[in-house]
C-alpha cells in the first residue's frame, strides 16, 4: 500500500490494476536460514533485471505484488519499478551485516544503483517511474523530474552507497559522485537562498523556504541526503542551508508533554501523517553534524511524548490541527491504512534517542512500535513474517489487513527490523513486546 495523497503532491494514489502472470508459489519462497529476523527473500523475488533503451543493464523493484500467489501487478498510467523504491531497496542491502563480503549482495545493490543513475535528467533531478518495456516515465505527475520526493530519495541512497562503494567499483563511484554533485547544482540554483518567509493556517504560523513551503517530511530526506556531502566536500553553503531545513522543521513542532499534540512534527502546513515521518531522524543527524544538541532535544521531545502517546491512543494514519483559543485541537482524524512506511520512521527516531543518551526507555518505545510489525497491533496478526520475508501492505480497518505485499511495505519492514537487530536492548524490547 503506497501512502496517502497530500494536498501539495500526489504520490502513489490508490488505484486498480490488472495483474499479469508472474507468480511465485509459497513452497518456493526461501526460507531464513538463521534466526535472523530480516529475510530479503521477497525482496530478491520483487527484484527484476532492466535494460535501458541506451543499453545500460540494471534492476528494478516491482513495485505490486497480489495475494494470493504474489504476481507482480503493473500500472499503465505510472509504471512497473520506481526510483522512490529502488532507492530505499538498495539501502536495505547497504545495510546488510553481510555487505562487505557477499558479493552477490554488492552486484544486487550496485544493479539498483545503476537503475537509479540512468533515472537522472539533464536538469539534475531523478524521474521516478519506468514503463513496462523500459521506457522512462517522463511526463507522469509521479513520476516528473522535478524537486521531489523521488529526487530526495536517490540523494539520500547515492550519499549513503558512495563510500561503500568506491572500493568496490571505481567506475560506478565516479558515476555517483557525478550524479550527487549534478543534483547538489540544481538544490543549490533552486532551494539555497533562504528566505524566512511564513504563513498562518488553521491558527498556526509555518514556514515558506522548505520543499513544498511546509513540507518537512521531504525537509527531512534531503538534510539526511546532503548531511554526507556536506561532511565530505566541506561546503559550508550547503551546510547553511540544512540549517535552516532543520530550523524549519522545528518551527513545526507543536503542542507540548500535557498538550496536545504532544511536541510532534507536523508534515504539512496544519497536517501530521504517519508515513515518512523522518523528521526526529534528520535532527539527531543534524545534532550530530552540527554539534548542537538543541536539534536532537527537539527530536527527543517527540520521541519521548508523541510516539507514547500514539502506543497508548493507538496508531493514527494522519491528522490535522487547528489552533482556537489558543489551544490545538485535532480535525480530520484518520487511523488507517496503517503501514510498515509509518512505523519504520518511529523506529529510527527512537533508535537514535537511545543510542544517543543510552536512555532504557527510548530502546523500550522502539521495540514496542516494531512489534507492530510481529503481532503488537489492534488486528493480533502478524504484519511481516520471518519465513518469508514478506510483509502485507496495511491494516486497511478494524480486523482488516491488506495481504498483498508491494516493495513499499517490504522494504520498509526491513529497514526498521536491520536497526531492531543491530541494537540489543531494542531487540530485548521488541521481543518482549511481540505476539507469540
Amino acid at each position: 500500500m503506497k501512502k496517502p495523497t497530500q494536498l501539495f503532491i500526489i504520490f502513489f494514489s490508490a488505484f486498480f490494476i490488472v495483474g499479469c502472470n508472474n507468480s511465485i508459489p509459497d513452497k518456493e519462497v526461501k526460507k531464513n536460514s538463521d534466526s535472523s529476523l530480516v529475510n530479503t527473500s521477497h525482496l530478491d523475488y520483487l527484484t527484476i533485471p532492466v535494460t535501458f533503451t541506451n543499453g545500460v543493464k540494471a534492476s528494478g523493484i516491482y513495485i505490486y505484488a497480489e495475494a494470493p500467489d504474489y504476481h507482480f501487478v503493473t500500472d499503465s498510467d505510472e509504471g512497473f519499478t520506481c526510483v522512490d523504491d529502488v532507492a530505499r531497496a538498495a539501502q536495505v542491502y547497504l545495510r546488510s551485516s553481510r555487505f562487505s563480503s557477499d558479493t552477490a549482495i554488492q552486484n544486487r545493490t550496485k544493479n539498483l544503483i545503476r537503475f537509479i543513475l540512468e533515472m537522472q535528467s539533464e536538469n539534475g533531478y531523478f524521474y521516478n517511474f519506468l514503463f513496462p518495456g523500459n521506457k522512462i516515465n517522463k511526463t507522469g505527475s509521479t513520476s516528473a523530474n522535478g524537486p521531489n520526493w523521488w529526487s530526495w530519495r536517490a540523494l539520500q541512497t547515492l550519499s549513503e552507497a558512495n563510500p561503500l562503494i568506491k572500493g568496490l567499483d571505481a567506475e560506478l563511484a565516479t558515476r555517483i559522485d557525478s550524479a550527487v554533485i549534478k543534483l547538489v547544482k540544481k538544490i543549490k540554483i533552486d532551494f539555497v537562498k533562504h528566505s524566512s518567509s511564513t504563513k498562518t493556517i488553521s491558527g498556526l504560523t509555518v514556514p515558506q523556504w522548505l520543499p513544498a513551503g511546509s513540507a518537512t517530511d521531504q525537509a527531512a530526506i534531503i538534510m539526511v541526503g546532503l548531511i554526507p556531502y556536506c561532511e565530505t566536500t566541506k561546503d559550508t553553503l550547503l551546510a547553511a542551508y540544512v540549517k535552516t531545513l532543520a530550523d524549519g522543521i522545528i518551527m513545526m513542532q507543536q503542542g507540548s508533554a500535557s498538550k496536545f499534540p504532544y511536541f510532534c512534527f507536523l508534515s504539512w502546513e496544519n497536517v501530521w501523517h504517519a508515513y515518512g515521518n523522518d523528521q526526529g531522524y534528520a535532527l539527531f543527524k543534524a545534532a550530530s553534524f552540527f554539534k548542537d544538541s538543541l536539534y536532537s532535544q527537539k527530536a527527543i521531545q517527540e520521541v519521548a511524548n508523541f510516539y507514547p502517546w500514539l502506543l497508548k491512543n493507538g496508531y493514527k494514519s494522519s491528522f490535522s490541527v487547528i489552533k482556537e483559543n489558543n489551544e490545538l485541537k485535532p480535525t480530520q482524524e484518520k487511523k488507517y491504512a496503517q503501514i510498515a512506511y509509518g512505523i519504520r520512521p518511529m523506529v529510527s527516531a527512537a533508535v537514535e534517542a537511545y543510542l544517543l543518551t543510552g536512555e532504557e526507555k527510548y530502546a523500550e518505545i522502539a521495540g514496542n512500535i516494531a512489534a507492530w510489525l510481529v503481532g503488537k497491533n489492534e488486528t493480533g496478526k502478524k504484519m511481516y513474517d520471518a519465513s518469508t520475508g514478506r510483509c502485507y501492505d496495511g491494516i486497511i480497518g478494524k480486523d482488516s489487513i491488506n495481504y498483498n505485499s508491494g516493495a513499499e511495505s517490504t522494504i520498509e519492514a526491513l529497514l526498521a527490523l536491520q536497526m531492531v537487530e543491530k541494537v540489543p536492548a531494542v531487540k530485548n524490547a521488541f521481543n518482549k513486546y511481540k505476539k507469540p
